[in-house]
This record gives C-alpha cells, sequence and structure tokens, in this order.
C-alpha cells in the first residue's frame, strides 16, 4: 500500500476510470456512531466515485465480549458476503492489565473472527484501532495519560489484527501525530468532545479518512468531502495526517493477510531429472506446472524432462481467496558437457555399501549434497562423507550425480 504516494499525480489522473464497490459492517460502540462515521467513510467513497455498501451495530458502551453472543450482531454477519467486517471493543477494555485483556478482550474477538470467516471466507476482519482519552484513563498507573493508554490499545488491537490474519485501521496513531505536531492545523484537544474521550467531528472525520484509505486503497489528499463545520485547511490537514499514517509510517503494520510473494523453490539437476523443493513462508502449495506440458500436485517432487531445453516453471500457493505464482527458468542440457569437465567430478564408490563416499573434484571447491526429495544435507569441501542409507543429489557447479547408499 505504501507505494501509493509516489504515484499520487497518476492516482488524481486515473481516479475517474476506476470505481470499486466495497460492502462494510461496522460493529462497535459511540466511538463508531458518534457523527456517524459510517456515512463520513461512505461520502468520502462516493467523492472518489467508490460505492459503499454498509451496516452498523454500535450501540454505546458495548464491548466485543458482548458482540460475540449477541444475536443481531451474528445474523448481520451472516446477512452479507461482507468485503470487510469492523470490530470495535468498548474504548478502555484493550488498555487494561494484559491478563485481564487475554481473558476479556482475545477470545471474543477470536469469536467473532470465525463467525467472520465462518460465513465467508473471503471478508477480512478490520481492527478499528481507537484512541488513548485525552488525559488517559487515571484508574491505572500504566495508562494514566494518552500516551500510555494510547501505545497499550494499538498494541492490542495490532495482536487481534494479526492473530486473525486481518488488518488494522491506526486511527489512534492520527491523533497521536497530531499530538505531536508542532504545526498541527487541527488542535489535538479538539479531536475530542469535552468529556475527553469521545470523537468530535474532526476525530471522526479523521478516522473516516484513514478508514477510507484501507478499505479503498486511495488516497486522502485532493477528497472534496469536507463535511460542514470543517473549514477547507483543517480538512486538508487531516487527509495528509491519514495519508501519512496509513502509506508513510514503516512502523505500521496494516495488512497481516497471507504473503504469498515470498514463497520461493529450488531445484536439483541430474541430467534430465529435476528435483523440485518449494519454500512456503506463508499459504500452501497447490501445483507444478513443468513447463513441458506435464502438472504435478505434489508438494516436493521429482520430474524428468523429455528432452532437453530451457523450460518455465512455475509454482502455485495459495492462502485464504489469494493465489501467487512464482516462475523461473530451467535449462536442461545433457549434450554440451566437455570431458575435462566430466572427469573433474567424480563420486565413488557408487553405490556406496557403507555410506562412505568420496569426492574427486579438481582444487579446493564446493559441492552440496541433497536428498531425493531436495533437501540440502551438507554443502562444503571435503572430499569423505559418511551418508545414511538412501538415494541423494551431488551437485558441483552445472553438474549433478545421483548416489545410492544401501
Amino acid at each position: 500500500m505504501k507505494s501509493i504516494i509516489i504515484l499520487v499525480f497518476l492516482f488524481i489522473a486515473s481516479a475517474g476510470f476506476s470505481q470499486t464497490t466495497k460492502k462494510v459492517l461496522f460493529i462497535g460502540n459511540s466511538y463508531t456512531y458518534y457523527n456517524n462515521l459510517p456515512d463520513l467513510v461512505s461520502s468520502l467513497a462516493a467523492t472518489d466515485g467508490n460505492t459503499l455498501i454498509l451496516d452498523s451495530h454500535t450501540p454505546g458502551g458495548s464491548s466485543l465480549s458482548q458482540h460475540a453472543s449477541n444475536p443481531t450482531v451474528l445474523n448481520k454477519i451472516t446477512s452479507k458476503d461482507w468485503d470487510f467486517v469492523v470490530l470495535q471493543d468498548q474504548s478502555q477494555k484493550p488498555s487494561f492489565p494484559y491478563q485481564q485483556v487475554q481473558s476479556d478482550v482475545y477470545p471474543f474477538a477470536e469469536i467473532l473472527v470465525d463467525s467472520i470467516y465462518s460465513n465467508y471466507e473471503c471478508s477480512l476482519p478490520l481492527f478499528y484501532a481507537t484512541w488513548g482519552r485525552q488525559n488517559g484513563d487515571a484508574q491505572w498507573d500504566s495508562i494514566n495519560t494518552f500516551e500510555k493508554m494510547n501505545t497499550r490499545l494499538f498494541n492490542a488491537y495490532a495482536y487481534m489484527s494479526s492473530q486473525a490474519e486481518g488488518m488494522l485501521s491506526p486511527i489512534g496513531i492520527g491523533f497521536a501525530h497530531i499530538k505531536q505536531d508542532a504545526n498541527a492545523v487541527v488542535n489535538f484537544n479538539d479531536l475530542y468532545t469535552s468529556d475527553g474521550s469521545h470523537p468530535s467531528l474532526s476525530g471522526s472525520y479523521l478516522a473516516a479518512c484513514i478508514f477510507n484509505n484501507v478499505i479503498y486503497d486511495v488516497i486522502s489528499i485532493g477528497n472534496t468531502y469536507v463535511p460542514a463545520g470543517i473549514n477547507t485547511a483543517e480538512a486538508t490537514y487531516i487527509q495528509g495526517v491519514a495519508d501519512h499514517v496509513v502509506y508513510d509510517v514503516d512502523s505500521i503494520q496494516l495488512d497481516f493477510t497471507p504473503d504469498l510473494s515470498n514463497n520461493t523453490f529450488t531445484t536439483a539437476i541430474n541430467a534430465r531429472q529435476v528435483t523440485f523443493t518449494p519454500t512456503l513462508t506463508d499459504g500452501i502449495f497447490e501445483l507444478w506446472d513443468f513447463g513441458d506440458g506435464q502438472t504435478a500436485t505434489q508438494e516436493n517432487v521429482m520430474h524428468t524432462y523429455a528432452t532437453d531445453g530451457t523450460y518455465e516453471v512455475t509454482l502455485y500457493s495459495s492462502a485464504r481467496c489469494q493465489s501467487d505464482s512464482l516462475k523461473q527458468n530451467l535449462d536442461i542440457s545433457t549434450l554440451d558437457l566437455k570431458t575435462e569437465e566430466m572427469n573433474s567430478f567424480n563420486v565413488y564408490p557408487n553405490p556406496s555399501a557403507d555410506g562412505k563416499i568420496t569426492m574427486d573434484l579438481i582444487g579446493e571447491e564446493t559441492y552440496s549434497v541433497f536428498t531425493i526429495l531436495g533437501k540440502e544435507v551438507y554443502q562444503g569441501k571435503e572430499k569423505q562423507l559418511t551418508l545414511t542409507k538412501g538415494v541423494y543429489i551431488v551437485r558441483h557447479k552445472n553438474q549433478s550425480r545421483k548416489i545410492i547408499v544401501l
């Protein structure tokens, strides 16, 4: 998401050509219904040419523990295939002592997340990371300032987002940015109503801009929707804060969904016989396409090519409502090995009756030994090795040898 700031001009020029509809359910309390936050998000979206189909359940003072057993909430979750379900706890509870949060908050977030995914596996739980009170919460020293309370709230919501493999809307970070900004156009205290807890219109507008950015992957700067009661300079400043929080603050992770882009694979080549081994950091293995018209659904697999050539091999992996492919060119050649190269690399005895093998290499060169499934068991320069019973592939430069230990 962070790359979007670099493309501000491109986005503004093309915004009219890309319209998106999102279905969002807001589950929370007065922090959500004050100033009608969902409608503010809807108005921002509409100004960008997007559509928000929304519903909400936000009785004052409600907590996740109450929502998790409320038939009205559970029925709303199952009423549509939501793109996002926003989850917001009572304003103080996630900042309470850790043991209390572990028993009174996290289990109920998990229940709601399970309900969301059970209804529609492509829904994303979107946790509404609220802000610390203007002067903190005096009942505990650990949260008796805005900064302390805000940090505890953020950490709790970030943890819930991570456990849910969902997303985070970091509104409290926006409040903190304005508090720390010596040149703020909007005063930090003006983000609150007189109770020092609930959001003023400015506070809700900041929350709406951040939500709009997260839900639609857009920027706020340039959006012409400004609610009555906020002037243009204030709106522009708040929009800039929202963009900064969502796209510029590298220490904040917003997206906890599985990242398939880091999945890789290795190959061990022995003439035309190749062992393929995937390394999956996220998601699950789906399919190999060997580039010769053949495929395989076995994760660790050996494939034999009929002819020499260059083949485009593709690894497919997937996670909840996501898929990804990694392509790699593979050169198969058994015709161009020079005699001196062949003679420079030998392994004996083969087969080995006692597991002891000798490597005959020219010079002090590194080689690797892999199991038949592609797991590397040795890399180095030792001339002699002792291996357990099995079939192995020894690789040196671009050459491979298959050895058998009886």
